[in-house]
């Protein structure tokens, strides 16, 4: 029997059940949610058998596991299936020897970078990763390399879609000849979004329904870390005339008249809303008309930088 595999499968299992523990989740719920008997998660947590990967990304959106948690599950994953312990993928190997080729620690790189060594590591010996745009963008400068250079690298990694979802990543300076890539998502997906559970970036990234360039969008805007929701006017709360595209702020603080995207406890809908902010008062007056509505407890509010509506 394989040894190495039988120790790849248990420190698996071992993190898929420090995430129950976590989210205060029992042995049965991870097998209601996948479909499969009790016996089958025990053997699985236990490290006697490895999930299948359409079941890993059934546990990772059980368990809202973040980013790294991510990649490191389906790295795992990826050697047990390949039967290459020590996988590493190109784009693992050019990471790291740039960082040699300049003569830096890995402590070192995180220090210029402010990228912790622990997300290092991950780079340099995660089979599945690829850099985020923001990581990408600070390793560029430092280790003299240009995005070009590793952006083929990253568009031949394996895609994991229903075997799992690779990050879609873009390029950045002046000198680059490709466009940074956004992520757009549905209304429905972002209902899913709870702040108290999962940052932002790494939600959006898990659940974009695709990309598109930020070569399209405003001048204006082209630096901003943004993401895209677009959807029928009928899904926003009251609803609205036509197709509607929001570009909307990762993490930029909205400012008094800026348009936000409210989502409220007790509506299954997003609104369009201008924020007002008054000494330490926050009100929400109406995007569209001047009629206040009733707004209940609000979940999230995120910052919207371009609105755009077209007809159906």
């Amino acid at each position: 029997m394989d040894m190495a595999s039988l120790a790849l499968k248990s420190k698996l299992g071992k993190l898929i059940k420090s995430g129950l523990q976590a989210a205060g989740l029992r042995q049965l719920d991870l097998a209601a949610h996948l479909h499969v008997s009790t016996s089958a998660v025990s053997q699985m947590l236990n490290g006697k058998t490895a999930p299948a990967t359409v079941h890993l990304d059934k546990i990772f959106e059980l368990l809202n596991c973040g980013r790294n948690q991510v990649f490191i599950m389906r790295d795992l994953l990826a050697r047990i299936r390949s039967g290459m312990h020590e996988l590493r993928s190109p784009v693992n190997e050019f990471l790291r020897s740039s960082r040699k080729e300049c003569g830096l620690s890995m402590a070192k790189l995180a220090e210029l970078s402010k990228i912790s060594v622990p997300e290092l590591r991950i780079l340099e010996t995660c089979s599945t990763v690829a850099p985020s745009n923001e990581q990408l963008k600070s390793l560029v400068g430092i280790l003299k390399f240009e995005a070009g250079d590793i952006q083929k690298l990253i568009s031949d990694l394996p895609l994991y879609g229903s075997d799992g979802v690779q990050e879609q990543v873009g390029t950045y300076g002046n000198n680059s000849t490709l466009s940074a890539q956004i992520p757009v998502l549905s209304i429905e997906k972002m209902l899913n979004f709870n702040p108290a559970l999962e940052d932002i970036k790494n939600f959006v990234w898990r659940n974009y329904d695709k990309v598109i360039s930020v070569h399209n969008l405003d001048e204006s805007i082209n630096d901003e870390d943004v993401f895209a929701i677009a959807d029928s006017g009928d899904s926003f709360f009251p609803p609205l005339p036509g197709s509607i595209n929001l570009i909307v702020a990762l993490k930029k603080f909205p400012e008094t008249s800026d348009t936000v995207i409210v989502k409220t406890k007790k509506c299954d809908k997003l609104r369009l809303k201008r924020f007002v902010l008054d000494g330490e008062i926050v009100s929400l007056k109406p995007f569209i008309g001047s009629v206040e509505q009733h707004v209940d407890k609000i979940e999230w509010v995120r910052k919207v930088l371009k609105v755009t509506i077209s007809e159906l």
